[in-house]
């Protein structure tokens, strides 16, 4: 490590603008790079480069002044992409995919097509980790599009119920896709 960026570190823990703008002005665009190439998504790589600088700021008194601070900065930054990732995963619902791939039957690509199989094959193996309410509540909410009051009357079930098999059911939907690794890189 330079003695300049020594240097830089120190007045940076004791709270110098200056420090930060020198150290911003020689990592902000390649940590720029780096996150883009992850994202794919311009406006939200340059919210993860703003939100690292940002905790490297709050978290400067912990910096350490023989450390690597390029290693650091850029550590930060990868968590908050897998933070992202494991967020989007987390939030996604079934229905925005099948909706994704019906959508798109005129530009549909044999990549998109395998991306879809495969989708199926592992909700389907997904679904067996549900309750047999809850997957035929999840089928008939999400599959073939029927409101919560007619799946209750259906099943002489109260609204109610209904909403809390179907929140139970994508609970362990989203957690049973997350062993199958599965991230719809096209929603980024």
């Amino acid at each position: 490590m330079e003695t300049n960026e020594i240097q830089c570190i120190k007045e940076l823990r004791n709270g110098s603008y200056q420090a930060f703008t020198r150290i911003y002005e020689a990592y902000a665009d390649r940590l720029y790079s780096f996150v883009l190439k992850q994202l794919k998504n311009r406006s939200l790589a340059q919210d993860i480069v703003q939100d690292t600088f940002l905790r490297l700021w709050d978290n400067r008194e912990q910096l350490n002044c023989f450390g690597n601070l390029q290693a650091f900065i850029f550590t930060i930054a990868k968590h908050q992409v897998i933070d992202h990732f494991r967020r989007q995963v987390n939030e996604l619902q079934f229905e925005d995919f099948t909706d994704y791939c019906e959508n798109q039957a005129t530009d549909v690509s044999p990549e998109d097509i395998l991306l879809y199989d495969e989708f199926l094959q592992q909700l389907k193996n997904s679904k067996r980790a549900l309750s047999q309410r809850e997957c035929d509540i999840y089928e008939l909410s999400r599959e073939k599009h029927m409101p919560i009051k007619q799946i209750a009357e259906q099943l002489e079930l109260s609204e109610q119920t209904v909403k809390n098999y179907l929140t139970s059911a994508l609970k362990v939907l989203r957690s049973e896709m997350l062993k199958y690794n599965i991230i719809f890189l096209f929603f980024l």
